[in-house]
């Protein structure tokens, strides 16, 4: 089940196909490299991202040209995404700033400002989101590493790449975004919401008016541990300011704000309150955070990591001294089925199914569980075992790209490869050139001795991927014996 990765390490004066040229690193991240490049057909210098693992380039092919041309005075623009020369390649505008996250950090607030400029900066941030919400996208990963600032833009990055780029078949289980910034009811799942930005808004307004983020542990999230009100952090703001703050923050999906306009609108009103209270000359007190991990969190940390024993460890050693929260036996499963200790890893994750769970996290808590366990069900070639949890997984997100390919995959383990070439031909049909995909079409009409259909998709699997030697193979035997 194990998959080759298939990987890129840019250097300077690398040549990208005959598009790009690569001048200097910008910057590296868990998911992959931004580079300043020169666009040779007009010698325009563009940001270009990589991604570390081309895998998760090819999941940004279904949606990303939707972002392909968008402008925005807010929003980082995308000019080009696809693959040059069999590397997947984000190309998009080069913006002079630096991320938020270098003023507001856990050392606190580093350069003083006043509400005047917080208020200018989070009103920026929401017109952009504002305006992208009005094409029905959802950010979902609203931080301040993902906001650009310099002395007089304000710009928002990776808007839907995050969440796109995603290794969409390799997922981990914690769902992308940082723990202070993600919304209760998508913590473990795939799924983004609009509303789910309001949420991620209210804790960058709450941090920017105080320095610090209500939640500062994975533990205090999950657990909705009370954190201060704005006003017991900062006394300067203002009464009606810390009820927006707060609508914002509604564990609740449904008490928030119903959508950023209705919020920028509270918002506008706070600010005009602000203002006429002569406070908003007044600097932001500098806050400094708490440096905290609770053990979940540092397991989750290492597990991205690849340092899954440390994780494992990390793990038993809370469950021996009485922790019974079902996050930490979830994560621990998660552990086992990565290191193929498969059988502990099941006796594990159905040692939690059923357990009730806050309402808000209960349906996104359970299709974590029940993908892990299919997950696992695969490792151990339970084919029908993982094929009924696929079908129901797929029933409750029709659109979930990874639940539909395993559902194909599971199909065609089962012996049902029309069922799957079904699923994966829709896929192909809606998105071209997940190489994953193609490469799975190719195999299932190899099964079903159909060979001149699957030497078609192989050959389209190895101008995607040319150093792919099963594909390698298979078309060197389709030349021999046809």
């Amino acid at each position: 089940m194990t998959r080759k990765r298939y990987s890129i390490q840019p250097k300077k004066d690398m040549n990208i196909g005959n598009k790009y040229i690569l001048q200097e690193m910008i910057g590296e991240g868990t998911y992959g490299y931004v580079w300043k490049a020169l666009r040779c057909d007009d010698g325009e210098i563009v940001a270009l991202k990589i991604p570390k693992s081309q895998e998760r380039g090819d999941a940004a092919l279904v949606e990303g040209e939707r972002f392909v041309g968008v402008t925005h005075e807010n929003i980082i623009n995308i000019y080009w995404m696809g693959r040059v020369d069999g590397y997947f390649t984000i190309e998009m505008e080069l913006f002079d700033g630096r991320p938020l996250s270098r003023e507001l950090s856990e050392k606190g607030i580093s350069h003083p400002r006043t509400f005047q400029k917080m208020f200018d900066i989070f009103d920026k941030v929401l017109n952009g989101v504002e305006f992208m919400h009005a094409q029905c996208v959802a950010h979902g990963d609203i931080k301040p590493d993902n906001i650009l600032i310099n002395d007089s833009t304000v710009k928002i990055t990776d808007f839907g790449t995050s969440r796109l780029i995603e290794d969409i078949f390799v997922k981990t289980i914690d769902g992308a975004g940082t723990f202070a910034y993600i919304a209760p009811e998508v913590l473990h799942s795939q799924k983004r919401f609009l509303n789910s930005d309001i949420y991620s808004l209210g804790v960058l307004l709450y941090q920017l008016l105080t320095g610090k983020t209500p939640y500062d542990t994975y533990f205090n999230v999950i657990h909705n541990v009370p954190f201060p009100k704005p006003r017991e952090l900062n006394d300067s703001i203002t009464p009606f300011m810390e009820k927006v703050i707060m609508k914002a923050l509604e564990r609740n999906p449904e008490m928030r704000y119903p959508s950023i306009t209705d919020f920028r609108t509270d918002f506008k009103r706070a600010v005009t309150e602000h203002i006429k209270q002569q406070q908003a000359e007044k600097f932001v007190p500098r806050v400094t955070l708490a440096n905290k991990r609770d053990p979940l969190e540092l397991a989750i940390m290492n597990c991205k990591l690849g340092k899954f024993t440390l994780a494992a460890k990390i793990l038993t050693t809370e469950i021996t001294n009485g922790n019974t929260l079902p996050e930490i036996s979830l994560q621990l499963a998660y552990v086992y089925f990565k290191t193929n200790r498969l059988f502990e890893a099941l006796r594990t994750i159905e040692s939690i199914e059923g357990i009730t769970i806050e309402a808000t996290r209960q349906e996104s808590f359970n299709m974590a569980v029940q993908n892990v366990k299919a997950r696992i069900f695969l490792e151990m070639k339970k084919y029908e075992e993982a094929l009924g949890i696929y079908q129901k997984l797929y029933q409750k997100e029709p659109k979930n790209l990874d639940y539909r390919y395993k559902l194909a995959l599971c199909y065609g383990l089962c012996g049902q490869e029309e069922k799957s070439i079904q699923i994966l031909e829709k896929i192909n049909q809606e998105t071209p050139g997940i190489w994953v995909v193609v490469k799975k079409l190719g195999q299932a009409y190899d099964q079903k001795k159909e060979y001149e259909r699957a030497r078609g998709y192989f050959k389209y699997a190895l101008r995607l991927r040319p150093d792919d030697e099963y594909v390698k193979r298979k078309l060197d035997l389709y030349e021999f014996y046809l």
